[in-house]
C-alpha cells in the first residue's frame, strides 16, 4: 500500500491524510504491548526481584504480596515461563509415577499431587506403570528426557537392579510417597500403627479367630509393618496369630504358608476365621464380594477391616471399617518435600510417617456367638 501525498495548496496545511495510513499501522498503534515484569514492579512499588519473588513462592511480607499480586491482575500480567525455565536451567514440570491410575488408591493421591504441583507453579507429567517393572524404569527414563525438575514416585513395583539403578541414576530429586526408601525422601502412614488398631478392634468386638490377608497391592515393606501390627496386637490379647493369608483379590483359593486351600472351604471351615484384616482397601471391597458370593454375610458371618480409606470404602453399599490414613496431606506433603528439595539438593533424606486413624462402619461386628471365649476388653 502507497502512502498518497497531498498539495498543500488543495488540502491545507496537513501533508499527509491520516486516514489514508496502512491498517496495519493503525491496528499496531491501538495494540497495546503486554506487560512485563518490569511493569508490575514499577506499579506495586517493588523492585523485580521482589515481584519474582512472590510467582515463585518466596516468602515475602503480607502486604508486599498482596500489593504485588493486585499489580498483576491489574495489568494481566502472565510471567514468562519459558523464560524462567532457561534462567533455572529446568523446567517447572513434576515427573508422577503412578503404579496404575485404574485402581482409586493411586488415582486419589495422583489427582492430590497435581493440584498440590500446579499451586506452586509446577505442571505434571504422568507416566502410568501398571506395576511393571520394565515400564518403571523405561517410565524414568522418559521423564528425565522431558527434563522434570523432580519425580514424586507413586507406584508399587517389584524393585530390580534396573529400576534401583535407574532412580539413583535419575538427574532430578525424587520423594517415594506411600512407602519408604532410606535413600530418598519418602512420606508413608504409620503401618504398624495402623495393623495394631485394625486388630484391636475386632479383639474388642469380641473375634478371637482372625487372620490377617496380604493381597499383592501393597508394597514390601508397608505390607510387613501391618502385619506386625497384628502380631503385636493378638500377643498383647494372649490370642495366637496365624501366619498371613496370601490373597490376589478375586482368586477362588487362598494360600497360608505352603498350603493352597479353596476359598469357600476355608471361609466355611469349623476353626474358619470370624474377623479378616485385609491389607487395603481395595483387597477388602473384593473380599467382602467374595464372601458374598459364598454366601457368608458381612458382617453377620464374618467380619472385615480394610486399611487406606479411599473414597470408595465410605459408600452406603460398601461401608468398609478401615484404618484411614489422610491420602491428601500425603500427597500435598510429598509434592512440599520435593520442592524443598529441587531448591536444595544438599539436605539429607528425610522420611515422615503419618499417623492413622480407625474409621468404623458397618463391615465389622460381633462374631454370632462369644460364649466360647472371653470378651476383649483392649
Amino acid at each position: 500500500m502507497r502512502y498518497v501525498r497531498r498539495n498543500q495548496a488543495d488540502h491545507g496545511s496537513k501533508p499527509y491524510d491520516r486516514r489514508l495510513m496502512p491498517a496495519t499501522r493503525a491496528r499496531g498503534r491501538r495494540e497495546r504491548k503486554a506487560p512485563t515484569i518490569f511493569d508490575v514492579a514499577a506499579a506495586a512499588g517493588v523492585s523485580k526481584s521482589t515481584v519474582s519473588n512472590v510467582i515463585r513462592g518466596v516468602d515475602v511480607s503480607e502486604a508486599t504480596r498482596v500489593r504485588v499480586l493486585a499489580a498483576i491482575e491489574r495489568l494481566n500480567y502472565k510471567p514468562n515461563a519459558i523464560a524462567r525455565q532457561f534462567v533455572k536451567q529446568r523446567t517447572t514440570m513434576l515427573g508422577v509415577l503412578v503404579g496404575d491410575l485404574s485402581n482409586p488408591y493411586y488415582a486419589q493421591m495422583a489427582q492430590v499431587a497435581e493440584r498440590a504441583a500446579f499451586r506452586r507453579g509446577y505442571t505434571t507429567m504422568f507416566c502410568n506403570i501398571e506395576g511393571e517393572e520394565s515400564i518403571a524404569a523405561a517410565g524414568v527414563e522418559a521423564l528425565l528426557e522431558h527434563r522434570v525438575a523432580g519425580i514424586v514416585f507413586l507406584a508399587f513395583v517389584s524393585r530390580s537392579a534396573q529400576l534401583e539403578d535407574a532412580l539413583r541414576r535419575a538427574a532430578a530429586p525424587i520423594v517415594f510417597l506411600g512407602l519408604s526408601e532410606q535413600w530418598g525422601d519418602s512420606v508413608g502412614p504409620q503401618d504398624t500403627q495402623g495393623g495394631r488398631l485394625a486388630t484391636e478392634h475386632l479383639l474388642a468386638l469380641g473375634h478371637r479367630r482372625i487372620a490377617y490377608v496380604r493381597t499383592p497391592l501393597v508394597e514390601r515393606s508397608g505390607d510387613q509393618a501391618r502385619y506386625r501390627g497384628y502380631r503385636a496386637a493378638m500377643r498383647k490379647a494372649g490370642v495366637a496369630a496365624t501366619p498371613a493369608l496370601q490373597w490376589a483379590p478375586g482368586a477362588d483359593s487362598v494360600a497360608a504358608g505352603r498350603a493352597r486351600h479353596d476359598m469357600r472351604d476355608l471361609l466355611g471351615a469349623r476353626d474358619a476365621p470370624t474377623g479378616l484384616f485385609v491389607s487395603n482397601d481395595i483387597g477388602a471391597i473384593a473380599m467382602i464380594e467374595t464372601c458374598e458370593t459364598f454366601g457368608f454375610g458381612v458382617p453377620g458371618d464374618i467380619s472385615i477391616v480394610g486399611f487406606d480409606d479411599i473414597a470408595l470404602a465410605g459408600l452406603h453399599r460398601i461401608s468398609l471399617t478401615t484404618v484411614a490414613q489422610s491420602l491428601d496431606f500425603q500427597a500435598e506433603r510429598a509434592v512440599n518435600l520435593l520442592l524443598e528439595r529441587i531448591e536444595n539438593p544438599t539436605i539429607p533424606p528425610r522420611h515422615e510417617s503419618v499417623p492413622v486413624a480407625l474409621k468404623v462402619r458397618d463391615s465389622t461386628a460381633s462374631p454370632r456367638s462369644v460364649l466360647d471365649f472371653p470378651r476383649y476388653t483392649g
